[in-house]
């Protein structure tokens, strides 16, 4: 999400089209450069990998890199505090005891029922939601919305319900005397159940609401509930987060499972969230007839025929439908820009762990963060830093190497395809846990290089910022190649730094996109 840098700065102030060509013809060229061989200092570091941890290099350069300290697990993943009794899969897969304080940031991040295909109505910035829109529990012609939040103005998003799905919206200002119920009761819709239902909590009084939805089963009359939670943890208490628990156990028992959840970046610190935007869907109301959405990329001679627009709705279509399930979603490193959701769910199974990681520029959190949780050694690379190759900490290490399709000097380092980089390391034939690239545009002719030289096969989790407006056949047949070589996405996250069209506000030119390689054999790990 590194949108503030660029892989060199001549490229800052330029448009990201052509950001993308001009690196694409800088950092990837097609005629062939002439060989060259890593400078000293790289061979020099990695004779040194095997020695003890010397302080000395990464002391010198931490004022050039975005401070970042491991955070102490409590108001974030849990990884650590968390009991292991109450950590598993299936429905429940955070339990959350009659007794105990668990923790409220790991349940709302944790996902219960799987929905393929979401929809962002409304804006990407701020006013706006995720719709479930997976044919089991697509919004209905005619269907019901209630908006009763008071976090954001939702104009845009109740005028996209509007015209998107033909939807009555109404806005219904909820409280404990004037309830759920009484809103059906004057909106004349005792016949009809409610598509969506939209709630915003910052302080427990107002639990008392949902209480009372509850008490009167009013609620079960609900299909999709959008939930935003504003709790910070530097002053929220541990009695307030269980009676937040409380509160989600209720809905659970009401029938209600969360299918997705946004960490809001607009009150995000480097450390927790302040704020998150929870999705639950009702099984119970599911239309059982159907199934959820799967979104196919045709062979690579019709995607040549398709014209520009079409590309591009397939693409975003494609990018923005998890066709993988994973429970436990981790977001490792910061929560603004620089950390990355990892599938915990895969983490678990690996035997060991082996992290590259391609674009960090200043921000190395991620790679602090993963190599702390995970116990993972991680070798991040970036060719234009303005600090030098060394050893980050006793399981980061730092290249000015950057990753390309061809071996060449590039900016303050050199570029090389991730076969020669793996060769050079000694890691030709270890499994990668994680494989996460950040490389402004530089995706498009890298990916099909690793994919052509069999890089991925035993790459268990990709994570990729995908640049550009999607509307150019290459990039929707790379798609193609990571989905035939066994990727599929079990997350996204659309930049909003990067939207574009005002008619289409949840497109963005710059997307993550995490994928787990339903190929690899973690027993081989």
């Amino acid at each position: 999400m590194r949108i503030m840098r660029r892989y060199t700065a001549v490229f800052v102030t330029v448009a990201i089209a052509s950001l993308t060509y001009l690196i694409f013809q800088t950092y990837h060229g097609e005629k062939d450069r002439e060989s060259v061989e890593y400078p000293l200092i790289i061979k020099h570091q990695i004779q040194r990998n095997q020695e003890p941890f010397n302080s000395t290099d990464a002391n010198r350069y931490e004022k050039l890199k975005t401070p970042y300290r491991v955070p102490d697990d409590k108001h974030k993943n849990c990884l650590l505090t968390l009991p292991p009794k109450l950590v598993g899969f299936g429905e429940l897969p955070i339990a959350i005891p009659e007794s105990e304080d668990v923790k409220s940031h790991r349940y709302v991040t944790t996902i219960q029922v799987f929905c393929g295909l979401k929809d962002r109505a409304g804006e990407v910035k701020r006013n706006g939601w995720y719709v479930c829109k997976d044919p089991t529990y697509e919004p209905k012609q005619n269907g019901v919305v209630f908006l009763s939040n008071k976090a954001f103005p939702e104009k845009t998003f109740s005028d996209d319900m509007t015209s998107r799905y033909k939807c009555r919206v109404f806005n219904t200002s909820i409280t404990s005397t004037n309830t759920l119920q009484s809103w059906i009761l004057k909106t004349n819709i005792s016949q009809s159940n409610i598509e969506i239902l939209t709630l915003s909590f910052s302080n427990t009084s107002e639990l008392e609401t949902l209480d009372r939805m509850i008490q009167d089963k009013s609620i079960k009359r609900v299909r999709q509930l959008f939930l935003e939670l504003y709790f910070d943890p530097a002053y929220t208490t541990t009695e307030s987060y269980i009676l937040l628990l409380q509160r989600f156990k209720m809905l659970y028992d009401s029938g209600f499972r969360i299918m997705w959840f946004d960490q809001l970046i607009h009150c995000a610190t480097s450390k927790f969230n302040k704020c998150y935007a929870v999705y639950f869907v009702q099984p119970n109301l599911m239309d059982k007839s159907k199934n959820i959405t799967k979104v196919e990329i045709p062979p690579v001679a019709e995607i040549q025929k398709m014209n520009g627009n079409q590309i591009a709705d397939l693409y975003f279509k494609y990018i923005e439908t998890t066709q993988y399930f994973c429970q436990h979603v981790i977001r490792v490193g910061r929560i603004t820009d620089g950390g990355w959701n990892v599938c915990h769910d895969v983490m678990m199974k690996m035997k060991s762990c082996l992290v590259y990681s391609f674009g960090v520029f200043k921000d190395l959190s991620f790679d602090d963060e993963v190599s702390t949780a995970y116990g993972c050694r991680v070798f991040a690379f970036d060719p234009t830093t303005p600090f030098d190759t060394h050893r980050h900490s006793p399981n980061v290490w730092f290249y000015r190497l950057g990753l390309g399709n061809s071996y060449r000097k590039f900016s303050q380092g050199y570029v090389a395809p991730l076969s020669k980089i793996r060769a050079d390391f000694g890691h030709q034939s270890e499994p990668i846990a994680i494989l996460k690239a950040d490389i402004e545009g530089a995706e498009w002719s890298s990916v099909p290089n690793i994919v052509s030289t069999n890089q991925v096969a035993n790459v268990s989790q990709l994570f990729l910022e995908f640049h550009g407006y999607g509307n150019v056949a290459n990039q929707l047949i790379v798609l193609k190649m990571l989905h035939d070589a066994g990727f599929r996405i079990f997350w996204y996250h659309i930049n909003p730094a990067c939207t574009f069209n005002k008619s289409l506000l949840r497109r963005s030119s710059c997307q993550e996109v995490y994928f787990v390689n339903t190929k690899f054999n973690a027993n081989n790990s």
